[in-house]
C-alpha cells in the first residue's frame, strides 16, 4: 500500500484546511495509507480528520488559530523556538534577509518571517513516503521540500502568489525540489507560472474538491440565525483579514443604509486579528447592530442556507470554498471580480460580478434587493452548477504510481 504524507500550516477553519478535509474524505483507504502533520499544532479541523488518517501531531489542540488567542499562541511558539538550542543564531540572519527582500519588493508580510522558523523547528518523521504533499504555501512547502523523505513531492498553491506576498527570491530553492505544483484554478496557475516560468511544465490545475451533498446535509442541521430579524439578510463567511475586503464592504453597506435600505443586516461569520479595526470602522459608520461580526461558527452552512444574498467582497482568492458553498445552496451571490471568478461564474447569468469598490458593491446589493425576479433567477442558476471533480483523486493516484520523482 502506498504511503502519503499531507503537511499543512495549521488546522484552523479556513478555506485550504477545509479543502484538505474534503480531499481526505474522498480518498480510498484500501489503496493508500495516509498521515497528516500540521506545522502549528492547533486548529478546530483536527476534529474532522477521517479516522483512517494517522495524525502525527502529539496532543493536537482543537482551539482556534484565529483571533487574539491564536496570535498569542503563534507568538509564544515563535519565541520558544527562536531561543531553543541557540536557533536564534540561524534565524536572525534569515529574518534580516527576508525582511530586506520584502521591503525591497514592497510586500511586507510579518507572518512570512515566521514560516521558515516553524518549518525548520518542526520534528521530522523517520519514515520515507511514496508521496509527500505540502497542501499550502509557506511553512508546509518549505518543510516538505527541505525536510521530508519522499519518492515524490507535491506542493499546492491556493492563492494569487504575488498578491499574497510571497517572493520568488525566498521561495525559489524550495519549489526547485518539488516534483509537481498543484494550483487550485487556472487563474492561480497563470499567476504562479508568470513568476516561475521555469516550472511551467510541472505546474498543473488541481481544483479543490467540493462535497456538495455534504454541504446540503450540513445546511439542514439545526442552527443559523437566532435574532428574529425579518428583513433582508446579507452574509459573508471568511476570516477577518485584509484580503477579504471588509474595509470596502462596511462603507459600501453604510451607503446602502443611507440610501433608504434600512431593513437590511449584513452578517459576517469568521474571526481574525482584524476584528478590532473592523469594529472601529463599523462604529465610525454607525452600523452597530446592522453590520454584525458573528465570530467563528463550527457549522456556517445553516446561516448560508437562511440568508437572502451571499456576498464575497475579496481582494483576491484562489478557489473560494465559501462562494461555492453558497452557490450549492442556491443563494443569489455577489462577488468581486478577483482572478479566477471567470473560471466559476458568468456575470448576470449565475451571479453578479462587480469591481472591488464601495459604489459597485452598494449598487449590486440595491439591485438584488429591489429585483426579486433576478434573485430567483440567480438562485435557480446557482443550483445548476456542479462542482464534481472525480478526476482529481484519480490524478493523484496516477502521480503516485508514476516512476521517478
Amino acid at each position: 500500500m502506498k504511503k502519503i504524507l499531507f503537511v499543512i500550516n495549521t488546522m484552523g477553519r479556513a478555506g485550504a484546511e477545509r479543502a484538505l478535509i474534503s480531499l481526505l474524505k474522498s480518498l480510498d483507504y484500501t489503496k493508500v495509507s495516509v498521515s497528516l502533520l500540521s506545522i502549528l499544532n492547533r486548529g478546530e479541523l483536527f476534529a474532522e480528520v477521517p479516522p483512517e488518517v494517522r495524525i502525527l501531531n502529539k496532543n493536537p489542540s482543537q482551539k482556534s488559530i484565529l483571533g487574539t488567542q491564536g496570535a498569542l499562541y503563534i507568538a509564544g511558539r515563535a519565541f520558544r523556538q527562536v531561543f531553543r538550542s541557540a536557533y536564534i543564531f540561524r534565524f536572525i540572519p534569515y529574518a534580516i534577509v527576508n525582511l530586506i527582500t520584502q521591503l525591497k519588493a514592497r510586500q511586507f508580510k510579518q507572518d512570512k518571517l515566521l514560516w521558515f522558523l516553524f518549518a525548520e523547528t518542526t520534528p521530522v518523521p523517520d519514515e520515507e513516503y511514496d508521496m509527500a504533499i505540502a497542501f499550502l504555501e509557506g511553512a508546509a512547502t518549505y518543510y516538505v521540500s527541505g525536510k521530508v523523505k519522499a519518492r515524490k513531492k507535491l506542493a499546492f498553491v491556493h492563492v494569487n502568489y504575488h498578491k499574497a506576498g510571497y517572493i520568488k527570491k525566498l521561495d525559489h530553492p524550495y519549489y526547485q525540489k518539488i516534483d509537481a505544483i498543484c494550483c487550485i484554478s487556472e487563474a492561480v496557475k497563470q499567476v504562479f507560472t508568470s513568476v516561475y516560468p521555469e516550472h511551467k511544465e510541472k505546474t498543473i490545475v488541481f481544483p479543490n474538491i467540493v462535497l456538495q451533498d455534504e454541504i446540503r446535509a450540513k445546511a439542514a442541521e439545526r442552527g443559523g440565525f437566532e435574532d428574529g430579524f425579518e428583513g433582508i439578510r446579507l452574509l459573508t463567511v471568511g476570516r477577518l483579514h485584509h484580503q477579504k475586503g471588509y474595509d470596502i464592504a462596511i462603507p459600501a453597506f453604510a451607503e446602502l443604509v443611507k440610501s433608504g435600505y434600512d431593513n437590511v443586516k449584513w452578517y459576517v461569520i469568521g474571526e481574525g486579528t482584524e476584528r478590532a479595526r473592523l469594529e472601529k470602522l463599523i462604529a465610525k459608520h454607525d452600523l452597530q447592530g446592522n453590520y454584525i461580526l458573528l465570530g467563528q461558527r463550527s457549522n456556517p452552512h445553516p446561516f448560508i442556507a437562511q440568508c437572502d444574498i451571499y456576498i464575497q467582497p475579496s481582494r483576491f482568492e484562489g478557489f473560494p470554498l465559501t462562494l461555492t458553498e453558497a452557490l450549492t445552496l442556491k443563494k443569489p451571490c455577489i462577488t468581486t471580480n478577483f482572478e479566477g471568478v471567470s473560471d466559476l461564474l458568468t456575470d448576470g447569468e449565475n451571479a453578479i460580478v462587480v469591481e472591488l469598490s464601495e459604489k459597485s458593491i452598494c449598487n449590486a446589493v440595491q439591485m438584488l434587493i429591489s429585483d426579486g425576479k433576478l434573485r430567483r433567477r440567480l438562485s435557480e442558476a446557482a443550483g445548476q452548477i456542479k462542482f464534481d471533480s472525480p478526476g482529481n483523486i484519480q490524478m493523484l493516484y496516477d502521480m503516485l504510481s508514476e516512476r521517478g520523482g
